[in-house]
Protein backbone atom coordinates (compact mmCIF):
# COMPACT_ATOMS: atom_id res chain seq x y z
CA UNK A 1 0.00 0.00 0.00
CA UNK A 2 1.30 3.31 -0.96
CA UNK A 3 -0.34 7.01 -0.42
CA UNK A 4 0.47 10.34 -0.98
CA UNK A 5 -0.34 13.11 1.14
CA UNK A 6 0.38 16.45 0.05
CA UNK A 7 3.00 15.07 -2.66
CA UNK A 8 5.10 15.67 0.37
CA UNK A 9 4.11 11.96 2.32
CA UNK A 10 3.90 8.72 1.64
CA UNK A 11 1.93 6.10 3.75
CA UNK A 12 3.56 2.78 3.32
CA UNK A 13 1.83 0.07 5.45
CA UNK A 14 0.19 -0.26 8.62
CA UNK A 15 1.31 -0.61 11.78
CA UNK A 16 -0.83 -0.96 14.65
CA UNK A 17 -4.45 -0.49 15.23
CA UNK A 18 -5.20 1.92 17.97
CA UNK A 19 -7.73 3.10 20.17
CA UNK A 20 -8.88 5.71 17.50
CA UNK A 21 -7.04 5.55 15.07
CA UNK A 22 -4.33 3.76 12.55
CA UNK A 23 -0.42 3.66 12.99
CA UNK A 24 1.37 3.38 9.66
CA UNK A 25 5.00 3.54 8.44
CA UNK A 26 5.90 6.24 5.75
CA UNK A 27 8.48 8.65 4.27
CA UNK A 28 9.18 12.38 4.13
CA UNK A 29 10.44 12.21 0.49
CA UNK A 30 11.64 15.96 0.87
CA UNK A 31 13.72 15.64 3.57
CA UNK A 32 14.43 11.97 2.64
CA UNK A 33 13.65 10.03 6.18
CA UNK A 34 11.05 7.55 7.71
CA UNK A 35 8.99 8.85 9.88
CA UNK A 36 5.63 7.10 11.08
CA UNK A 37 2.01 8.56 11.13
CA UNK A 38 -1.09 9.06 13.22
CA UNK A 39 -3.83 8.40 10.93
CA UNK A 40 -7.56 9.16 12.25
CA UNK A 41 -10.91 8.58 9.90
CA UNK A 42 -13.37 11.26 10.20
CA UNK A 43 -15.14 13.34 7.58
CA UNK A 44 -16.41 15.84 10.19
CA UNK A 45 -15.31 19.13 9.44
CA UNK A 46 -15.47 20.32 13.66
CA UNK A 47 -14.51 17.09 14.98
CA UNK A 48 -11.01 17.26 12.81
CA UNK A 49 -10.45 21.38 13.90
CA UNK A 50 -11.08 20.02 17.01
CA UNK A 51 -8.53 16.97 16.90
CA UNK A 52 -5.68 19.63 15.17
CA UNK A 53 -6.40 21.71 17.99
CA UNK A 54 -5.28 18.74 20.10
CA UNK A 55 -2.57 17.76 18.52
CA UNK A 56 -1.23 21.37 18.14
CA UNK A 57 -1.63 21.92 21.87
CA UNK A 58 0.77 18.94 22.83
CA UNK A 59 3.55 19.41 19.73
CA UNK A 60 5.79 21.39 21.66
CA UNK A 61 6.67 18.79 23.79
CA UNK A 62 10.27 17.60 22.56
CA UNK A 63 11.05 14.82 25.67
CA UNK A 64 12.71 11.94 24.49
CA UNK A 65 10.49 9.76 26.22
CA UNK A 66 7.81 10.37 23.98
CA UNK A 67 7.27 10.23 20.11
CA UNK A 68 7.68 13.75 19.12
CA UNK A 69 5.20 15.64 16.54
CA UNK A 70 7.06 16.59 12.99
CA UNK A 71 3.45 17.97 11.39
CA UNK A 72 -0.23 17.92 11.76
CA UNK A 73 -2.84 18.21 9.19
CA UNK A 74 -6.05 17.41 7.13
CA UNK A 75 -7.40 15.48 4.38
CA UNK A 76 -11.27 15.20 3.27
CA UNK A 77 -11.38 11.90 5.00
CA UNK A 78 -8.93 11.76 7.79
CA UNK A 79 -6.62 13.68 9.92
CA UNK A 80 -3.06 13.12 10.35
CA UNK A 81 0.18 13.51 12.80
CA UNK A 82 3.77 12.86 11.93
CA UNK A 83 5.93 11.33 14.22
CA UNK A 84 9.71 11.15 14.44
CA UNK A 85 10.40 7.36 14.27
CA UNK A 86 13.07 5.23 15.90
CA UNK A 87 14.23 1.85 14.62
CA UNK A 88 12.08 -0.31 16.63
CA UNK A 89 8.49 -1.56 17.13
CA UNK A 90 5.40 -1.45 19.14
CA UNK A 91 5.90 -2.59 22.22
CA UNK A 92 3.01 -4.81 22.34
CA UNK A 93 4.37 -6.49 19.52
CA UNK A 94 7.41 -7.25 21.51
CA UNK A 95 5.40 -7.94 24.85
CA UNK A 96 5.75 -11.67 24.86
CA UNK A 97 8.87 -12.37 23.86
CA UNK A 98 10.78 -9.16 25.69
CA UNK A 99 13.80 -10.26 28.09
CA UNK A 100 13.68 -7.55 30.19
CA UNK A 101 14.83 -8.18 34.19
CA UNK A 102 12.99 -7.34 36.84
CA UNK A 103 15.30 -4.83 37.32
CA UNK A 104 15.15 -3.44 34.18
CA UNK A 105 11.59 -3.62 34.00
CA UNK A 106 11.13 -0.91 37.45
CA UNK A 107 14.19 1.02 35.04
CA UNK A 108 11.85 1.23 32.37
CA UNK A 109 9.14 2.15 34.02
CA UNK A 110 10.64 4.53 36.03
CA UNK A 111 11.74 6.75 33.18
CA UNK A 112 8.25 6.70 31.71
CA UNK A 113 7.19 8.43 34.88
CA UNK A 114 9.91 11.10 35.06
CA UNK A 115 8.57 11.35 31.32
CA UNK A 116 4.89 12.14 32.63
CA UNK A 117 6.31 14.61 34.76
CA UNK A 118 7.91 16.41 32.83
CA UNK A 119 4.89 16.58 30.44
CA UNK A 120 2.99 17.35 33.53
CA UNK A 121 5.55 20.78 33.64
CA UNK A 122 4.12 21.39 29.93
CA UNK A 123 0.35 21.37 31.16
CA UNK A 124 0.49 17.93 29.34
CA UNK A 125 -1.53 14.96 31.46
CA UNK A 126 -3.70 11.64 31.50
CA UNK A 127 -1.98 9.98 28.80
CA UNK A 128 -1.71 5.92 28.25
CA UNK A 129 0.96 3.71 29.23
CA UNK A 130 -0.69 1.13 28.16
CA UNK A 131 1.64 -1.47 26.36
CA UNK A 132 -0.35 -0.70 23.25
CA UNK A 133 0.69 2.81 23.25
CA UNK A 134 4.01 2.62 23.33
CA UNK A 135 7.09 2.29 21.17
CA UNK A 136 10.05 0.08 21.65
CA UNK A 137 13.36 1.90 19.93
CA UNK A 138 16.09 -1.15 19.23
CA UNK A 139 18.19 0.39 22.31
CA UNK A 140 15.48 -1.08 24.56
CA UNK A 141 13.96 2.78 25.59
CA UNK A 142 10.08 2.81 25.99
CA UNK A 143 8.02 6.11 23.84
CA UNK A 144 5.00 6.93 24.37
CA UNK A 145 2.96 7.24 20.97
CA UNK A 146 -0.21 9.15 21.55
CA UNK A 147 0.31 11.47 24.50
CA UNK A 148 -2.52 14.18 23.32
CA UNK A 149 -5.46 11.77 24.21
CA UNK A 150 -6.46 10.92 27.92
CA UNK A 151 -6.09 6.89 28.94
CA UNK A 152 -8.71 5.36 31.30
CA UNK A 153 -7.92 5.58 34.76
CA UNK A 154 -6.01 2.22 34.92
CA UNK A 155 -3.85 3.26 32.17
CA UNK A 156 -2.78 6.61 33.57
CA UNK A 157 -0.82 7.95 35.79
CA UNK A 158 0.75 6.18 38.66
CA UNK A 159 -1.71 3.47 38.35
CA UNK A 160 -0.95 3.20 34.36
CA UNK A 161 2.73 3.01 35.40
CA UNK A 162 1.64 0.18 38.27
CA UNK A 163 -0.44 -2.00 35.58
CA UNK A 164 2.34 -1.00 32.87
CA UNK A 165 5.26 -2.87 35.56
CA UNK A 166 2.71 -5.79 35.34
CA UNK A 167 2.25 -6.31 31.74
CA UNK A 168 6.08 -6.28 31.37
CA UNK A 169 6.72 -8.26 34.30
CA UNK A 170 4.18 -11.12 33.63
CA UNK A 171 4.58 -10.26 29.44
CA UNK A 172 0.92 -9.99 29.79
CA UNK A 173 -1.80 -7.98 27.53
CA UNK A 174 -4.68 -8.26 29.50
CA UNK A 175 -4.58 -6.33 33.09
CA UNK A 176 -6.23 -8.61 35.93
CA UNK A 177 -9.85 -7.17 37.15
CA UNK A 178 -8.88 -7.48 40.34
CA UNK A 179 -4.87 -6.94 42.23
CA UNK A 180 -6.15 -9.99 44.52
CA UNK A 181 -5.41 -12.47 40.86
CA UNK A 182 -2.28 -10.21 39.85
CA UNK A 183 -0.38 -10.78 42.75
CA UNK A 184 0.59 -14.71 41.93
CA UNK A 185 1.42 -14.23 38.90
CA UNK A 186 3.88 -10.99 40.12
CA UNK A 187 5.43 -13.59 42.62
CA UNK A 188 6.62 -16.26 39.58
CA UNK A 189 7.81 -13.46 37.18
CA UNK A 190 9.56 -12.03 40.21
CA UNK A 191 10.28 -15.72 41.75
CA UNK A 192 14.58 -14.89 41.41
CA UNK A 193 14.38 -11.89 43.34
CA UNK A 194 14.54 -11.90 47.24
CA UNK A 195 11.15 -12.27 49.39
CA UNK A 196 11.98 -8.75 50.53
CA UNK A 197 11.82 -7.55 47.12
CA UNK A 198 8.68 -9.44 46.11
CA UNK A 199 6.86 -8.15 49.35
CA UNK A 200 7.85 -4.15 49.00
CA UNK A 201 7.12 -4.21 45.47
CA UNK A 202 3.62 -6.07 45.79
CA UNK A 203 2.86 -4.28 48.64
CA UNK A 204 3.42 -1.08 46.49
CA UNK A 205 1.65 -2.00 43.53
CA UNK A 206 -1.33 -3.27 45.50
CA UNK A 207 -1.34 0.36 47.25
CA UNK A 208 -1.07 1.69 43.76
CA UNK A 209 -3.89 -0.42 42.89
CA UNK A 210 -6.15 1.05 45.51
CA UNK A 211 -5.26 4.80 44.57
CA UNK A 212 -3.27 5.02 47.89
CA UNK A 213 0.34 6.09 45.72
CA UNK A 214 0.76 9.19 43.82
CA UNK A 215 2.94 9.69 40.41
CA UNK A 216 5.61 11.17 43.27
CA UNK A 217 5.64 8.47 45.93
CA UNK A 218 5.09 5.87 43.64
CA UNK A 219 8.58 6.98 41.73
CA UNK A 220 10.66 7.16 44.93
CA UNK A 221 9.81 3.58 45.68
CA UNK A 222 10.67 2.52 41.96
CA UNK A 223 13.92 4.93 42.63
CA UNK A 224 14.84 3.21 45.90
CA UNK A 225 14.21 -0.78 43.82
CA UNK A 226 16.33 0.55 40.86
CA UNK A 227 19.79 -1.12 41.39
CA UNK A 228 23.35 1.33 40.37
CA UNK A 229 25.64 -0.80 38.21
CA UNK A 230 28.25 1.21 40.08
CA UNK A 231 27.37 -0.37 43.23
CA UNK A 232 26.87 -3.98 42.44
CA UNK A 233 29.03 -5.30 44.76
CA UNK A 234 27.24 -4.03 47.51
CA UNK A 235 23.31 -4.23 46.18
CA UNK A 236 20.77 -2.30 47.94
CA UNK A 237 18.13 -4.99 47.70
CA UNK A 238 21.04 -7.71 49.09
CA UNK A 239 21.43 -4.87 52.14
CA UNK A 240 21.29 -6.46 56.12
CA UNK A 241 18.24 -5.59 57.63
CA UNK A 242 18.53 -2.14 59.63
CA UNK A 243 17.25 -1.76 63.06
CA UNK A 244 15.13 1.37 64.16
CA UNK A 245 15.17 2.20 67.87
CA UNK A 246 12.68 4.46 69.97
CA UNK A 247 12.96 6.04 73.24
CA UNK A 248 11.26 4.95 75.86
CA UNK A 249 7.99 6.26 76.90
CA UNK A 250 8.52 8.63 80.23
CA UNK A 251 5.49 8.97 82.92
CA UNK A 252 6.24 12.54 83.37
CA UNK A 253 5.61 15.98 81.11
CA UNK A 254 8.89 17.31 79.26
CA UNK A 255 10.17 20.25 78.29
CA UNK A 256 10.16 20.51 74.23
CA UNK A 257 13.33 22.48 74.82
CA UNK A 258 15.12 20.11 77.29
CA UNK A 259 14.48 16.64 74.86
CA UNK A 260 17.53 15.00 74.28
CA UNK A 261 18.70 14.94 71.08
CA UNK A 262 18.52 11.72 69.39
CA UNK A 263 18.79 12.47 65.97
CA UNK A 264 21.28 9.97 63.70
CA UNK A 265 21.85 9.95 60.31
CA UNK A 266 21.28 6.95 58.33
CA UNK A 267 24.54 6.62 56.13
CA UNK A 268 24.07 6.87 52.67
CA UNK A 269 23.41 3.44 50.78
CA UNK A 270 24.26 4.80 47.25
CA UNK A 271 25.15 7.53 44.73
CA UNK A 272 22.75 8.54 42.41
CA UNK A 273 22.70 10.39 39.63
CA UNK A 274 20.63 13.87 39.35
CA UNK A 275 17.99 13.89 37.36
CA UNK A 276 17.92 17.64 35.85
CA UNK A 277 14.51 18.96 37.08
CA UNK A 278 13.19 19.73 40.62
CA UNK A 279 10.23 16.99 41.15
CA UNK A 280 13.02 14.39 39.76
CA UNK A 281 15.67 15.65 41.86
CA UNK A 282 13.70 15.73 45.25
CA UNK A 283 13.37 11.65 43.63
CA UNK A 284 16.83 11.21 43.11
CA UNK A 285 18.05 12.39 46.38
CA UNK A 286 15.41 11.38 48.62
CA UNK A 287 16.46 7.47 47.72
CA UNK A 288 20.24 8.01 49.04
CA UNK A 289 18.75 7.30 52.52
CA UNK A 290 15.70 5.27 51.52
CA UNK A 291 17.09 2.46 50.91
CA UNK A 292 16.22 1.15 54.11
CA UNK A 293 12.67 1.09 53.48
CA UNK A 294 12.15 -1.81 51.74
CA UNK A 295 14.58 -4.18 53.99
CA UNK A 296 11.85 -3.23 56.64
CA UNK A 297 9.08 -5.07 55.44
CA UNK A 298 9.90 -8.07 55.91
CA UNK A 299 10.64 -7.20 60.07
CA UNK A 300 7.95 -6.90 62.39
CA UNK A 301 7.98 -3.49 64.14
CA UNK A 302 6.80 -2.96 67.86
CA UNK A 303 5.60 0.20 69.75
CA UNK A 304 7.63 0.07 72.82
CA UNK A 305 5.03 -0.35 75.59
CA UNK A 306 4.79 2.32 78.51
CA UNK A 307 1.88 3.73 80.64
CA UNK A 308 -0.90 6.39 79.44
CA UNK A 309 -0.04 9.65 79.04
CA UNK A 310 -1.09 13.14 77.84
CA UNK A 311 -0.64 13.62 74.09
CA UNK A 312 2.51 15.81 75.72
CA UNK A 313 3.68 12.61 76.92
CA UNK A 314 3.55 10.61 74.21
CA UNK A 315 6.44 12.51 71.58
CA UNK A 316 8.93 11.03 70.28
CA UNK A 317 12.10 10.61 68.32
CA UNK A 318 12.53 7.61 65.96
CA UNK A 319 16.84 7.63 64.94
CA UNK A 320 18.01 4.95 62.84
CA UNK A 321 21.02 2.87 64.20
CA UNK A 322 23.64 3.44 62.01
CA UNK A 323 26.67 1.20 61.67
CA UNK A 324 29.27 3.40 62.48
CA UNK A 325 28.66 5.91 65.14
CA UNK A 326 30.73 9.68 65.56
CA UNK A 327 30.47 10.69 69.11
CA UNK A 328 31.89 14.11 68.97
CA UNK A 329 29.65 15.83 66.87
CA UNK A 330 25.92 15.94 66.41
CA UNK A 331 24.77 12.61 64.45
CA UNK A 332 22.14 14.31 63.03
CA UNK A 333 22.77 15.50 59.31
CA UNK A 334 23.73 19.08 58.38
CA UNK A 335 22.32 20.59 56.37
CA UNK A 336 25.12 23.08 54.22
CA UNK A 337 24.13 26.15 52.57
CA UNK A 338 26.41 25.65 49.16
CA UNK A 339 27.66 28.23 47.17
CA UNK A 340 26.50 26.57 44.33
CA UNK A 341 23.29 26.79 43.28
CA UNK A 342 22.75 23.48 41.58
CA UNK A 343 24.35 21.87 44.75
CA UNK A 344 22.10 23.92 46.83
CA UNK A 345 19.19 22.11 44.59
CA UNK A 346 19.91 18.44 45.08
CA UNK A 347 19.53 18.81 48.92
CA UNK A 348 15.88 19.43 48.39
CA UNK A 349 13.39 15.86 48.58
CA UNK A 350 10.06 15.71 48.70
CA UNK A 351 7.58 15.43 51.50
CA UNK A 352 5.72 11.64 51.71
CA UNK A 353 1.96 11.79 52.11
CA UNK A 354 2.02 9.49 55.02
CA UNK A 355 -2.10 9.85 55.98
CA UNK A 356 -3.99 6.39 56.66
CA UNK A 357 -0.37 4.90 57.18
CA UNK A 358 0.43 2.79 59.88
CA UNK A 359 2.69 4.38 62.35
CA UNK A 360 6.06 1.67 62.09
CA UNK A 361 5.22 2.03 58.01
CA UNK A 362 5.10 6.05 58.06
CA UNK A 363 8.70 6.01 59.71
CA UNK A 364 10.18 4.14 57.29
CA UNK A 365 8.59 6.26 54.73
CA UNK A 366 9.75 8.91 56.11
CA UNK A 367 13.15 7.81 55.96
CA UNK A 368 13.19 6.43 52.90
CA UNK A 369 12.58 10.14 52.10
CA UNK A 370 15.35 11.33 53.02
CA UNK A 371 13.60 13.04 56.07
CA UNK A 372 14.46 12.56 59.99
CA UNK A 373 10.80 12.04 62.27
CA UNK A 374 9.34 12.28 65.47
CA UNK A 375 5.23 11.58 66.18
CA UNK A 376 2.82 11.91 68.80
CA UNK A 377 0.02 9.00 69.84
CA UNK A 378 -3.30 10.76 70.26
CA UNK A 379 -7.20 10.34 71.31
CA UNK A 380 -8.80 10.11 67.70
CA UNK A 381 -11.55 8.57 65.72
CA UNK A 382 -9.05 6.85 63.33
CA UNK A 383 -8.16 3.77 63.91
CA UNK A 384 -5.65 2.95 66.29
CA UNK A 385 -2.02 3.14 64.95
CA UNK A 386 -3.29 5.19 61.87
CA UNK A 387 -1.52 8.69 60.71
CA UNK A 388 -4.21 11.09 60.31
CA UNK A 389 -2.32 14.64 60.67
CA UNK A 390 1.10 15.47 59.43
CA UNK A 391 3.24 18.76 59.36
CA UNK A 392 4.70 19.53 56.51
CA UNK A 393 2.30 18.62 54.38
CA UNK A 394 2.39 15.71 51.54
CA UNK A 395 4.70 16.59 48.47
CA UNK A 396 5.81 19.87 50.21
CA UNK A 397 9.56 20.11 49.11
CA UNK A 398 12.00 20.79 51.71
CA UNK A 399 15.75 20.23 52.79
CA UNK A 400 16.90 16.78 53.04
CA UNK A 401 17.29 16.08 56.59
CA UNK A 402 14.26 18.10 57.68
CA UNK A 403 12.23 16.82 60.79
CA UNK A 404 8.76 16.45 59.27
CA UNK A 405 6.14 15.91 62.64
CA UNK A 406 3.21 13.02 62.08
CA UNK A 407 0.50 12.40 65.00
CA UNK A 408 -0.98 8.78 65.77
CA UNK A 409 -4.15 7.53 66.64
CA UNK A 410 -5.04 5.36 69.88
CA UNK A 411 -7.97 5.40 69.16
CA UNK A 412 -11.59 6.57 70.23
CA UNK A 413 -11.29 7.85 74.21
CA UNK A 414 -12.95 4.92 76.07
Amino acid sequence: MEKSINQRYVLTEPILPMLSGMLYSGKDLPLRRDVVFFVVESTDEAVKEAYIRKLREVAPLSDNRFLHILDVGMEPNYIFAVLKTFDGKPFIQELKGHRFTPEEAVSKVLELGKGLMDALEEGISGCSVHAANLWLSDDGQLKIINYWEKGTHAQRGAQGLGCLLYQILTRSESIPVSFDSMEPRLREALSSTSRVEQDLLIATLRRVWNDQETLASFMLVLQSLRHDTAVRQDPVWDRQVWDKKEPERVDKEEDPAEKEEEEQEAPPRRSLGRAGRKLLVGTAIACLGGAAAFVWLGKDHEEPSGKSASPAQTEHRAPVQPTHQTYDKPAGPEIVEASDPNQAEAEIVIVPNLIGLQNDTAGKQAIAAGLRFEFAIVVNEREEGTVFKQEPAAHTQVPKGTEIKYWVSKGKQQ
